[in-house]
């Protein structure tokens, strides 16, 4: 008999499921477009069929062994209070999504236990046990995809702050007095670092274009894409510096959807760094790329279960 735990990680564009063993091993995964515009309500139940499928699977062909599935951990965009599960604040990428009783909800739904918490911390806890930090002992986890996320790491222990929201990396003050976020403060990191920031970028600059498109068309050398690129990456840079002076980390570790570009704008943020003055601080790609947040959320809940059953 094998021992799993689900682990879904929700997001403002997709919402991903994994069924991970108690070696980090991903037997099944799935994903779905998050669909945001549609409600809480609409996304709850994308997450509810996500976790029913995967905790139907009873065999692994691979290892020829039975399953049994203990728990569901979840890591969800938002600030979670990591002892009921609950969404205690959440921006407009998932409308109506404040105020939901999460973990409670989905256990209802599946008659498992689950825990839930922060998106960018469960990737943490994935980058921690198999991932980019596991012989780093103090670092900060920077996440960039639809917004910012981020986890402060101590010696193993995620700081999740007085009311769950440390790591709110996305809305310290950049830019003051300037675009206004979501969370209804101005000048946001992620209204100029995200991957839906560099997707505005893209579009100023030409309308059908993404931000993907922006980065083949700097990488072929338009002068106008590269001006715009480089801008997002001193943006990028000063953050990374703020962070820096703030926690003196061993090593920040950058993970999320926009990951997956870096090898064209990885050696210039360095560079960018180190033009700024910058101490030159370890930066490290997460390992587990968009994986992280599924298997760190199993993580988190294996050791809930430990902790509770031993």
């Amino acid at each position: 008999m094998q021992s799993c735990w689900i682990g879904i990680d929700i997001g403002g564009t997709a919402i991903k499921g994994a069924l991970v063993n108690e070696h980090g091993q991903m037997i099944e995964r799935m994903e779905l477009p998050t669909r945001a515009e549609q409600g809480a309500e609409y996304i709850l139940g994308r997450v509810l069929y996500i976790a029913n499928e995967l905790k139907s699977i009873v065999y692994d062909n691979v290892k020829r062994s039975f399953i049994t599935v203990h728990g569901i951990g979840i890591g969800s965009a938002g600030r979670i209070d990591r002892e009921t599960g609950a969404v205690l604040e959440a921006t407009d990428n998932l409308p109506g999504w404040k105020g939901l009783r999460l973990a409670e909800k989905v256990s209802e739904a599946t008659g498992l236990p689950v825990y839930a918490v922060n998106d960018a911390h469960a990737a943490a806890a994935g980058e921690d046990w198999i991932g980019a930090a596991r012989t780093i002992q103090s670092w900060i986890m920077l996440t960039i995809g639809t917004g910012i996320g981020g986890a402060l790491v101590h010696y193993g222990e995620i700081i999740s702050g007085q009311y769950g929201g440390a790591g709110e990396l996305g809305h310290m003050i950049l830019h003051p007095g300037g675009l206004p976020c979501n969370c209804g403060k101005r000048g946001c990191v992620e209204q100029y670092v995200s991957g839906t920031a560099l997707n505005r970028l893209a579009r100023e600059y030409h309308p059908d274009w993404t931000s993907r498109s922006l980065l083949e068309a700097a990488k072929r050398g338009d002068t106008g894409a590269h001006y715009l690129l480089d801008n997002w990456l001193n943006d990028l840079a000063n953050t990374i510096i703020n962070l820096d002076q703030i926690f003196d980390p061993q090593a920040i570790i950058i993970g999320g959807g926009i990951i997956v570009t870096r090898e064209t704008w990885w050696t210039r943020l360095i560079q960018r760094i180190d033009e700024l003055g910058g101490y030159p601080v370890r930066l490290e790609p997460a390992m587990l790329g968009n994986q992280a947040g599924m298997v760190g959320a199993a993580r988190i809940a294996m050791q809930r279960h430990a902790l509770l059953f031993g």
